[in-house]
């Protein structure tokens, strides 16, 4: 019985490997698919301006992409850039760390990189120190950046 078993064993692990290869196309020049696109290289965006702020109209931790008045509207503080935003030509960018206990917290977006249809953002978030002397107050830190006009759908935040 004992045989039997590690027989089986051994032929399992040298067929499997070829079982997996029966439906496996070679690359003989004989397919009529087309070859796989190029993978799409980060391309860094400019930084037109950034704000950093505290606002409690920001107290949902994350990034967000505002491409419209509406969208900027709908955030209900529109103190982010007091002088306003020309949506025909820029976009902006938030990442916010939502509600904070305390004063001494902070993000700052450091590059943009624009890979397929997302927006990568990179930033350092930064908070109190043990004993560092901070505001003993609710805060709501985010960080704004307007960019360029662009067809990007989606942001993805990398924050240290």
């Amino acid at each position: 019985m004992k045989t039997r078993t590690w027989k089986t064993l051994v032929t399992a692990a040298l067929l499997g490997p070829a079982l997996v290869l029966v439906g496996c196309k070679s690359d003989g020049g004989s397919g009529s698919e087309a070859p796989a696109p190029a993978p799409t290289l980060a391309q860094p965006v400019e930084m037109i301006e950034s704000v950093n702020g505290d606002s409690p109209a920001l107290k949902s931790i994350g990034a967000m992409l505002i491409k419209t008045q509406a969208q900027y509207d709908a955030l209900g503080d529109a103190d982010i850039f007091p002088g306003g935003l020309d949506f025909t030509k820029h976009d902006l960018v938030i990442v916010a760390l939502g509600e904070q206990p305390t004063g001494g917290y902070s993000i700052d977006i450091t590059s943009i990189q624009r890979v397929g249809d997302e927006l990568a953002i990179s930033g350092n978030a930064t908070r109190p120190g043990e004993g560092d002397a901070v505001t003993q107050a609710i805060t709501y830190p985010y960080d704004a950046v307007i960019i360029p006009n662009t067809d990007a759908k989606t942001v993805v935040p990398y924050i240290d």
